[in-house]
Formats: C-alpha cells, sequence, structure tokens
C-alpha cells in the first residue's frame, strides 16, 4: 500500500472539472427521499465517477491503491472507502474515493486464511465505534481498514520474504496498529496467496539484481541498466512498488542502493 495524496489529483485542472461534477450530483441527490436516491445512486453513480477514475488511472496507472497489483484486462472499480449505504452523503465526495481491484472491494475467497475478503460494504470502528452523520463529524471516527490515503496508515505495513504483509516492526508494540493491520489483511485481501506470490517474486528479482550488480567491475554499462531496472520498481505506478522499496532497503548499506533509495 502506497501513500496516494488526493490533493494532487483533485487540485489539478482535470480534478476541480470532476469535483465540479460530482457536486453537481451530490446537489440532485440530497434533495431526494432516501429510498429514491439509494435507487438513483445504484443506477447513475457509476458515471458520475468514472471521471474520477480516468484522472487517476492516468496519474497512478491501473495498479489498485490498497493492493498495489496492476490490472490489464480486468476491471478496476472506483471503491467508496466509507460505504455508500452508511454515508450517502460521501456517494459523490471523491475524497471518499479510492481505486481497487476485485481482490480488495469484492468477496474474493482466502483460502490461507479459509474465509472471504474483500471489504465490499463493511467498514468496521474501533471503539469506541461512533459513526459520523455528516462531513464535519468524520474526525470522531476511529477505522479499522488502513486508508492508503493516509500517509501514516501506509507506514503500518512491512513485507515477510514470502510475500506476505504484516505489521511493520517499527509499531510492534501498538496493539491498535497491530489489530488494524491483521484485519486489514483480510478485508482488503492484503494476505492474498495470489499477492503474496507475486511480491515474493518481486523480492528474488531484487535480489538477483543486487548480486549481479555487485558481479559486475565497476562502470561495466550492465550495473546502470541493473540500476534502472530496480529504480523503476519503485515507480509509484510500478505494481508492488512498497514492497519493492521495502526489500531493496535490506541492501541499503550498499552506496548505490543508498542513492536509489533517497533519489526516487
Amino acid at each position: 500500500m502506497r501513500h496516494i495524496d488526493l490533493n494532487i489529483l483533485l487540485t489539478s485542472d482535470d480534478g476541480k472539472e470532476v469535483n465540479k461534477r460530482l457536486r453537481e450530483a451530490h446537489k440532485k441527490s440530497a434533495k431526494m427521499e432516501p429510498e429514491t436516491r439509494k435507487a438513483h445512486i445504484k443506477r447513475n453513480g457509476s458515471r458520475n465517477w468514472r471521471g474520477f477514475k480516468d484522472l487517476a488511472v492516468s496519474i497512478v496507472g491501473r495498479k489498485c491503491w490498497y493492493t498495489e497489483v496492476e490490472l490489464f484486462g480486468a476491471p478496476l472499480a472506483v471503491d467508496h472507502y466509507r460505504p455508500v449505504c452508511d454515508y450517502w452523503w460521501l456517494a459523490y465526495d471523491a475524497e471518499n474515493y479510492r481505486i481497487a481491484c476485485p481482490w480488495a472491494n469484492s468477496p474474493e475467497h482466502n483460502p490461507l486464511h479459509g474465509c472471504a475478503g474483500g471489504k465490499g460494504d463493511r467498514f468496521p470502528l474501533l471503539p469506541p465505534g461512533l459513526r459520523a452523520k455528516g462531513k464535519n463529524k468524520l474526525r470522531i471516527e476511529r477505522p479499522v481498514i488502513l486508508d492508503p490515503c493516509n500517509a501514516a496508515d501506509c507506514e503500518l505495513l512491512a513485507f515477510q520474504a514470502d510475500g506476505r504483509p504484516v505489521l511493520n516492526p517499527a509499531f510492534e508494540r501498538d496493539t491498535v496498529a497491530r489489530q488494524r493491520v491483521e484485519q486489514s489483511k483480510i478485508l482488503l485481501n492484503l494476505d492474498h496467496p495470489e499477492l503474496n506470490s507475486k511480491r515474493e517474486q518481486l523480492r528474488i528479482a531484487t535480489e538477483d539484481d543486487v548480486r549481479a550488480h555487485e558481479a559486475l567491475p565497476a562502470g561495466a554499462p550492465e550495473r546502470t541498466i541493473i540500476r534502472n531496472r530496480i529504480a523503476a520498481r519503485l515507480a509509484p505506478t510500478a505494481p508492488f512498488s512498497t514492497a519493492a522499496r521495502f526489500y531493496l532497503k535490506l541492501h541499503r548499506h550498499l552506496d548505490w542502493v543508498e542513492a536509489i533509495l533517497t533519489g526516487t
């Protein structure tokens, strides 16, 4: 999970236009009776927030903001971080949108845990479990699910050698952080075997590249090729870029690795 700065998306010219259309849609739905509004959002919502998805994909790429898996030939959805069923007034609020893959957004069996993952309409809160009734009250909530648009949440994740996400050791004494990571691993399918396998392959590729670089003589052209390949894995649009950075940090005792880490 890599931090996504929504402000960058929404303050661009295209972002302002997307927000304008969403505000108009919200004003229209706010005048409706609850049942009419619910049906209207279900019927018309996706075409109203499609502009946000197009904008997000143009900047961040075709990757899920939760799992960082890259999807081609498969649907990416606009997920409402706070679900419309409980927060209708955020249905057309771009600050509540996250780009999600089917693993994170829809019920998907996770054989590793023996249950269905994927957040769907679930949005659990930490005690005391107070749920906001308006946008200006969101600060009272303590969400369980990790949020890619919250930089502090993204810092809570680390990765094992087999690709499995775990609590960052820097927060091992934080029981709330542990609870949020453990539940998010299931609710977002972060710990799905298929995703773990892809991250493990990324670790192996990183180790192979570092080893190959070190075996080459100083000044060899192939070293530049390897460095560029490693740096590309850390790009915001690259799949599993947070895991790639985590695995590369294991080699930061090498000056050239540290230079890549600080330069991307």
